[in-house]
């Protein structure tokens, strides 16, 4: 447990970065909260983040009434930081660590996936992988990169947008919208040229409004506009001559795949719209509306769509599209925070994504795979079972198997309402459901947004 003193520390961190997103550019407002925030890096001997805070507040034209402190803060801080680089030099060395690799060699087109691994189609199951070898349990058989990734709300002022990494006492705001955060002008600059440009406005209304999962389909909607540099009819000609049933991940060379290859695998994700009953339908349907007006209104796309209502109705049926696909191909991302001395490990999410290859697998409640989050964004896929050669790999849509349930993840594993369950008993799933692709009968379905907020003036 964190001594009362630092969890307060950490939360002083958390706020200042929050207030931080509601200043203006070269600000004193900002040039102080940089400068609060210094102190309390100070107090956490985070003495590098401190000299960073210290140096945000210059650049943002911190008042020379102040800078007398602001100069005392940055010699305790450089002097304290040679003498714990002096003390104890190893530590800060950065500790050579092992990369996460495949436990079989890559297919020679496909290199982040095990050769042994197949796609299949059949009417039972739908697309599904298999392995052509027997697989045992640690073996490491998929390392994909996703095509979209959001945060979740209550991770905003603690990670950074575009990476993900965990730096909440240097990330810097977006200078258009007070909802995303970034570790350096870096991660700002490759948001902002691959989706941010064609979200920043709408992002907040998205997600408070929406949800989680019409937000991330906000997200893959402005990453596939940015892939063809907002062209919206070079992206129409583009889907008018795309052959969807000739686009497969597990066949496509992905050693010379460009961005627009990619998009491919993540556009011909299933919809199941012809599955889906009246009121998932018309929640579907309602969002997309939401966001295509919110999108036209509020970004650059306006002009373009105002102007033709070819590209307009385009915008709509990328929008619907992409609602609907990352609700059924989506992965919640998740990490485990622990307190070992008393064995005691939390499962926590902190946002959503969308895996092309992942996408492939199947579910079942006792799965024979895990999926593991990697610092990087990547995903790697774990053998957690025994399975033999020819046998079909099977993920956990919803919550491990080793923790129990929480009632907003039940609530969501029912909501999905698209899958049909296929009860087996064998030797390590007792009445465990598995299911076929993400497609099925039909049940009923609750919509995930959430309750109606007031409308502040």
């Amino acid at each position: 447990m964190l001594d009362k003193s630092v969890k307060r520390l950490n939360e002083a961190i958390v706020l200042y970065s929050e207030s931080l997103s509601d200043t203006q550019a070269n600000s004193e407002e900002r040039s102080l909260a940089y400068a609060n925030r210094s102190i309390v890096c100070l107090q956490l001997f985070r003495y590098e983040e401190c000299l960073a805070n210290i140096r945000l507040a210059r650049e943002s034209n911190y008042p020379a009434r102040l800078a007398v402190k602001l100069n005392q803060r940055e010699a305790v801080a450089k002097k304290s930081l040679a003498k714990a680089m002096k003390q104890d030099a190893e530590r800060m060395e950065e500790d050579p660590k092992e990369e996460l690799r495949l436990s079989y060699p890559g297919h020679e087109h496909m290199p982040h996936v095990a050769n042994c691994l197949q796609l299949q189609q059949n009417e039972q199951y739908g697309r599904h992988v298999v392995t052509t070898r027997r697989l045992k349990v640690g073996d490491v058989v998929m390392l994909d990169t996703p095509f979209v990734k959001t945060l979740q709300e209550d991770c905003r002022y603690v990670r950074c947008d575009f990476c993900h990494a965990e730096r909440p006492f240097t990330l810097i705001p977006c200078e258009g919208c007070t909802w995303v955060m970034y570790c350096s002008a870096e991660c700002l600059s490759k948001a902002y040229d691959q989706y941010h440009r064609y979200e920043c406005g709408v992002r907040r209304d998205a997600y408070s409004v929406c949800g989680r999962f019409p937000a991330t389909a906000l997200r893959a909607t402005a990453t596939a506009i940015s892939i063809f540099d907002g062209d919206l009819v070079a992206l129409q000609n583009h889907l008018d001559a795309l052959d969807e049933s000739r686009v497969n991940g597990f066949t496509m060379d992905w050693r010379m795949a460009t961005p627009k290859d990619v998009y491919n695998t993540v556009h011909v994700l299933p919809t199941n719209q012809e599955r889906r009953g009246l009121v998932d339908r018309t929640y579907q349907i309602l969002v997309a509306i939401l966001l295509h007006k919110a999108m036209v209104e509020r970004t650059e796309l306006g002009p373009k769509c105002k102007a033709s209502p070819k590209m307009d109705k385009l915008l709509f049926d990328l929008i619907f599209r992409h609602v609907q696909t990352i609700r059924c191909n989506h992965q919640l991302l998740s990490f485990y925070e622990g307190q070992p001395q008393e064995k005691c490990f939390e499962y926590k999410l902190y946002g959503a994504a969308c895996y092309p290859s992942v996408s492939m697998l199947n579910h079942s409640c006792a799965s024979n795979v895990r999926r593991l989050y990697l610092p990087d964004g990547r995903c790697a896929m774990i053998v957690i079972r025994p399975i033999d050669k020819d046998c079909q790999l099977f993920d956990s849509y919803g919550v491990p198997p080793i923790l129990p349930p929480q009632p907003q993840q039940r609530e969501h594993q029912r909501g999905s309402g698209l899958i049909t369950f296929i009860y087996r008993i064998g030797r390590d799933m007792h009445d465990r459901p598995q299911t076929s692709a993400r497609s099925g009968r039909e049940e009923k379905f609750t919509p995930d947004f959430p309750r109606p907020r007031p409308i502040r003036s």
